[in-house]
This record gives C-alpha cells, structure tokens and sequence, in this order.
C-alpha cells in the first residue's frame, strides 16, 4: 500500500473558552473573536467526547476535541492558516477517521491515531481530490464512492492495511456513482450506473458486485433512491415510463413494485423513507388526498396514515424521526402551518404542538434524542426567530434565546453530549460558535402544551 503519513506534531492547544470545563453550560468559545464566526460543524460523540471540525483562524478549519477538560484542537493537518475542512467524521477500528484537503493531495481519507493525523492513501494520485463519500462498514471493512482519474467514481474499501477498488462497476473512465450504501442480508444495496443499464440496484456480498434488479431495463435506468431495510425487505423509490417514481421492494432476490399509488405515468414520488416501530413510514403524493403520510408493514400495501390536509391539499409531511415508540415529523393541516406532529400506535397521528400560534408555522426539523423522554430540535416563532426547542410529546418548550428579535440564532449541528445538547448557533456579537446546553439547567421561555 502507498501509505504516506503527514506529519502532525504540534502541541495542543487548550482553550478554556466562555463555558468552564465543569458545567459547559453556554458559549464554549469564540474561536473568532467578535462577530466573525468559527462555524463549527461535523460534530461526532466518541467515548464521551464531542469532536467537530472548527476554524479559528491561526491555524483554518481543523478538528477539535471537547471533553471534561476543554476544547482542544488535535489537528493541524494544513499547517498554518491553510483550511483541512475536515467531514464526515465516522469511528473505524477504534480509530477517528475523516475527509480532508491538503496539499499536494486534494480531498482524501484520513485517521487520527491518538496522536497526530494520517493520510491513508492519495487515491487519485494528483493534487485533485479523490472525493471519498458515502462511508458503511460491512464485516470490519469500510466501504465507500471515490474517484481515482483513471475509472471515475467507484466503490473502494479500506480494511486497516490497504485501500483498493472493490470494483470498476461502470468499465472504464464513466464513473459507476455509487451512492445510498445499505445494509442487508450480510451483504450491501446500492444504487449504481452501468454503461447500457444506467442506474439501477446492486449487490456486494463480501465478495463480488452485481446487478441486483435491472427495474427499467435500458440506458435511462431506475434511479432508486431512499434506500431503507424494513423486516425482511429493503423498500426504495425508483422509477419506470409505466408507472413513474413509485415504492418498490427488494427480498435478496427479486424487485418487486411495492405499489402504483398514483396509477399511470403519473408519480407518486414516494420520499423520507423511514423505518419505524417494525413499519416503514413515508410521505407520497396520492391522486385523492394529495402529499400525505403513509406507513406499510413488510409485504402489505401502504395504509394512509391520516388525511392530515383534508381533500387534495398537500400536507407535505418532512423531517420524519424515529424516537422510542413516537414519530416525529413536521406536517401542514391548513390551520397551523408547518408544525410538529406525531405518530404512536395507539394515538396515531396527532399536533404535538401549535408552536408558531397561529397560520404561520414553525417549521421543525434537525431532531436529536436526548434521552428515553426527549427529543431536542430548531423552530421558528415570529417574536423570537429560528431557536433552540424540546419535546417529550406532551410538553414542548423553547430552551434559548440565543440572538434576541425575530431573527434568531438558527442552531444546527445537534450533539447529544453525556448530559447536554451540543450545537452551533449565531448571535450579534460571536458569530456563529459552539454552545452547549445542560439539559437539568434548561429553563423553559415558552411552554406550548399539546392542544
């Protein structure tokens, strides 16, 4: 293998930050001080610590580390003011790995051994990025899309050792475009191109890719999307000149049309496939009722969940999130806007909360679990902006003001972090940083009751 290893040593620097390593209960730093923002980003917890990708100016975008102690930098893998923009942090072996530029190299895939940073192969060979994406281990082997130059983008692997192409899907230069790598029946599904077949669903066993369903045979391809296992199915959107973009289902050995809801050339255009309480839950453009949400047991056809927009008016639900026996998601009923609502098999779906009072909507998306009860998220009022909210289905409440007037601090990036939420969020004198929020400290602003 050509392993190159760059060096890394530099003396780690601690930051006590605007939050003390004991109760981390607000701004942690402003790694660019005064209103230019350090946009911390990318955040992963490993073994009770946060790490994320910050730029503090000195030393560009780098990975940090937050734990009891601090925030500590632990890369500097562009020397000087160079930007790494590290992404897609994922854990391997026991080990941090990442994306990262750095010259000669491009984007390529890098380790943290504890100590400094590695680049594990320059794939392309050349200063222009091999762009690796879409990371999934299968058997301890990392599998993943990366481009060589040479045959395009391709699936490749790293097992520890080495990195080689697992397989030149798309024969020669054209790029196969491996993407929605899932998990099942011991092996991987995809969605890949072929020259003469264009995108359609593959397979890897461990040993070997092949085509698993040729649904819209010829050169346009099914483009399958939203790959998701649900039971002993993998269901996914794709689409044919029959019946358009509809849900279909794979058994390990045959596709098969899961069902024509929108019968005709017509789609149904099925999206935010999300497996949930042993169903699989989507929303879906039906000819009667609109954009509604559905929900299907392995093998059965799609139930309408509820006619949350009477009629054919679309309540559009979106930011569908597993939590324990609930489904979250956000959805419009013509009376509330964009609010957050609910599923449980007992109750159905259900408003969770009006909590923009009135037509206007708040919005919610970016759900994290807390723990068993909680589920922490943003959402906009018009007094308050984009804020910081929770939720355990009966009570919901907003937890900050973090740039007081309409505008808001808009948090993302959430961290469940021991006993707080971890996120980036702006205001008018910091930019946008990283916050911290003890979750026994969080004091409610506002208080929407379930209606």
């Amino acid at each position: 293998m050509n392993r190159l290893f760059v060096s890394g040593l530099f003396i780690a620097l601690m930051i006590g930050g605007c939050s003390s390593g004991s109760d981390m209960d607000g701004l942690i730093l402003d790694a660019i001080p005064g209103p230019d923002a350090g946009n911390p980003n990318q955040m992963l917890v490993w073994n009770g610590d946060l790490y994320l990708q910050l730029n503090d100016m000195e030393y560009g975008s780098e990975i940090w580390k937050l734990d009891h102690s601090g925030l500590e930098r632990i890369s500097d893998i562009e020397p000087g003011e160079g930007n790494s923009a590290p992404a897609r942090l994922f854990i391997y072996n026991d080990q941090l790995h990442f994306t990262a530029l750095k010259e000669p190299y491009g984007r390529e895939l890098f380790f943290h051994d504890g100590n400094r940073d590695r680049l594990i192969k320059d794939i392309g060979e050349s200063p222009n990025s091999s762009s690796p994406v879409g990371f999934i281990e299968l058997n301890n082997v990392v599998y993943f899309t990366a481009n060589d130059e040479v045959a395009g983008f391709e699936m490749w692997q790293w097992d520890g050792e080495s990195v080689q192409m697992t397989d030149d899907i798309n024969e020669g230069a054209g790029s196969a475009n491996p993407s929605w790598y899932t998990a099942f029946n011991d092996g991987l599904v995809f969605a890949a191109e072929r020259s003469g077949h264009g995108t359609e669903l593959f397979q890897f066993d461990g040993e070997a890719v092949t085509m698993a369903a040729e649904i819209n045979p010829g050169p346009s391809g099914s483009r399958p999307t939203e790959l998701v296992v649900v039971g002993d199915y993998l269901y996914f959107s794709a689409y044919t000149p029959e019946q358009g973009i509809e849900l279909w289902s794979w058994d390990g050995s045959e596709a098969s049309l899961a069902s024509d809801m929108r019968p005709g050339t017509d789609s149904s255009s099925p999206r935010g496939l999300t497996a949930h309480a042993g169903r699989l839950f989507f929303a879906a453009n039906h000819p009667d009722l609109g954009i509604e949400l559905f929900s299907l047991t392995p093998g059965a056809e799609p139930e309408l969940v509820r006619d949350i927009r009477e009629a054919e008016l679309n309540a559009n639900p979106q930011s569908l999130y597993s939590h324990g026996d609930k489904l979250y998601f956000a959805a419009e009923d013509g009376e509330h806007g964009f609010e957050l609502w609910g599923w449980t098999e007992a109750e159905g779906a259900f408003l969770v909360s009006d909590i923009d009072e009135g037509g206007m909507g708040s919005d919610p998306h970016a759900f994290i679990s807390f723990n068993e009860e909680w589920v922490y998220f943003a959402a906009r009022t018009q007094r308050f902006g984009v804020e910081l909210w929770r939720t355990n289905g009966s009570i919901t409440e907003m937890l900050r003001d973090g740039w007081p007037g309409s505008f808001g601090s808009n948090p993302n990036d959430f961290a469940a972090l021991e006993d707080k939420i971890c996120y980036s969020a702006a205001d008018e004198t910091h930019g946008r940083e990283l916050w911290c929020l003890v979750h026994e400290n969080a004091e409610a602003i506002l208080t929407r009751p379930r209606p």
